[in-house]
């Protein structure tokens, strides 16, 4: 998990930014439950229909094997060096963390609560009944 404070305040963002990004979360956690079923190969069946380009690359990375700590590097580099800001920047930030759980081997419910907490203004509720 990303623990830059400065980062954080640069994805400060409204509530209804945050709700905005409810269904990427709900998105990374059924990516991990088609993982857990099938297996990795089975993302690449995903991505035509995955337009965030932040996304797509994360899975490329996963389904081509390249290790963690490579991907996290990659990721990160997005992050810092693409001027992102608010919901822009938290939605990244969100993907990777989803992303390296994935790949990590993960639950699909431990994705969902390690995502889901970077909206910390949305209720529980909205998770429950997307």
């Amino acid at each position: 998990m990303i623990r830059d404070l400065a980062l954080a305040a640069k994805a400060s963002c409204s509530l209804e930014d945050q709700t905005s990004l409810v269904p990427i979360v709900l998105q990374l956690k059924k990516l991990c439950e088609l993982v857990s079923k099938q297996g990795v190969l089975a993302l690449e069946n995903e991505l035509p229909q995955i337009k965030d380009t932040f996304l797509n690359l994360g899975i490329q990375l996963i389904i081509d094997k390249v290790e963690s700590s490579n991907i996290e590097d990659i990721l990160d580099s997005d992050i810092y060096y693409n001027h992102s800001n608010g919901r822009e920047l938290l939605k990244k930030i969100i993907i990777r963390e989803g992303l390296l759980r994935i790949q990590a081997g993960d639950s699909p419910r431990n994705v969902l609560i390690c995502t889901k907490v970077f909206l910390g203004q949305v209720s529980d509720a909205v998770f429950r009944n997307p």
